[in-house]
């Protein structure tokens, strides 16, 4: 097979994916628009660092919507594993927190903590628009 052939599949794959969720794919999200916002009002690491915690919240929050919004909708027999799967999740977010926080806080220089802050909010903000998908793709095949 060649090269072509590979991409292919790929690629309708994917634009597929954008097709199914064009709220996710195409615009920004609130929180996203809030933070850049707050970020470009300061000029402080403290600032930033307050910015970033502020979305952090907003994730956590938006994590917990959308998880009472997808378990609403799907089956009995669809909650469970995705309620193990988002109990490993958890399990995973926790670990990873504490390597970045290992990394990052060896680094010297007040702009490794405002990227640590945004590394530990984009675990969140990923799930959040892992669930989206799933909330939309599930939305429009029950419709």
């Amino acid at each position: 097979m060649s090269f072509t052939h590979r991409v292919a599949p790929t690629a309708l794959f994917c634009a597929s994916l954008a097709w199914l969720t064009p709220a996710i794919a195409q615009s920004e999200h609130p929180i996203e628009t809030e933070l850049q916002r707050c970020m470009d009002a300061t000029e402080s690491t403290h600032g930033m660092l307050g910015c970033s915690d502020t979305a952090s919240g907003a994730w956590d929050g938006e994590l917990n919507r959308v998880w009472k919004a997808l378990m609403s909708e799907l089956g009995t027999a669809e909650r469970e594993p995705l309620r193990v799967a988002q109990r490993k999740w958890v399990v995973f977010r926790d670990a990873e927190k504490l390597a970045l926080e290992a990394a990052y806080g060896a680094m010297q220089g007040s702009m490794y903590q405002i990227m640590h802050t945004d590394a530990v909010s984009a675990l969140t903000r990923d799930r959040v628009r892992q669930l989206e998908s799933l909330l939309e793709a599930q939305r429009s095949s029950a419709g």
